[in-house]
């Protein structure tokens, strides 16, 4: 159910978006040459504005999961004893480990 709402809600929003996209054109005081020139300026805007966008969320999220790993790895640690520390006190010798 949520998800065609939102669907529904994203096609609404893109149908909006073409249809005053479409009026402003054919309502804009310049001619088609300009408008092409200035819409192709605005994508080439928007594009470089998005491909920033996405380093600084690729570069956000490096920056989380290498705090989310830390923070795993010190639990880990904190929790889960070193079986070479809690095993060095057991005396067993050759024979006693290999005796079957």
């Amino acid at each position: 159910m949520e998800q065609k709402r939102n669907l529904g809600s994203i096609l609404l929003a893109t149908t909006s978006f073409v249809g005053g996209l479409a009026a402003g054109f054919l309502l804009a005081p310049k001619n088609g040459p300009e408008n092409r020139r200035w819409l192709a300026s605005q994508v080439s805007e928007f594009s470089k504005w998005m491909d920033h966008q996405t380093r600084a969320a690729q570069v956000k999220t490096d920056r989380e999961l290498r705090k989310f790993r830390q923070n795993v790895q010190q639990g880990i640690r904190q929790n889960v004893p070193d079986l070479y520390q809690a095993t060095n006190q057991i005396d067993l010798s050759h024979n006693d480990i290999l005796r079957e």
